[in-house]
């Protein structure tokens, strides 16, 4: 399976962290559990989701000082769980080159999001690339 479509499935997963919360873990690898990932996407996936989980605060921190004018309980819940996703690689996936991470974010607000919303989530990333450089 292309990472795209890996990428996709753990947004699916992110998205429902608000939604889920106390039992956010459980649902997370019980959904991934039931996709049809082969071995290693599996296994990337799973990694990916426990040390987001485990870094999910510092994330939120992270998008929050690079939102001007917003908050964050304000934003769509597609664009945090987009915004969580690639924040989250670019600050913790080393082996993900930040563009790709941003690149990526703006193909899955394309397919998920508005207009409007991709420029946004865009320019947060990139505020976000940048400070993390």
């Amino acid at each position: 399976m292309s990472r795209r479509k890996v990428r996709e499935i753990i947004l699916q997963i992110i998205f429902q962290h608000d939604f889920q919360r106390d039992e956010f873990k459980k649902y997370a690898f019980k959904y991934l559990n039931d996709q049809p990932l082969s071995k290693s996407d599996k296994v990337f996936s799973e990694n990916f989701l426990d040390c987001f989980i485990k870094n999910l605060k510092i994330v939120d921190e992270k998008i929050i000082k690079n939102l001007k004018g917003w908050s964050i309980e304000r934003l769509s819940k597609i664009d945090l769980a987009i915004l969580r996703l690639a924040c989250y690689e670019i600050m913790f996936e080393d082996e993900i080159p930040t563009n790709v991470s941003i690149n990526e974010a703006v193909e899955l607000a394309k397919k998920y999001t508005e207009v409007e919303s991709r420029k946004f989530i865009n320019g947060v990333l990139d505020a976000i690339s940048h400070e993390s450089q």
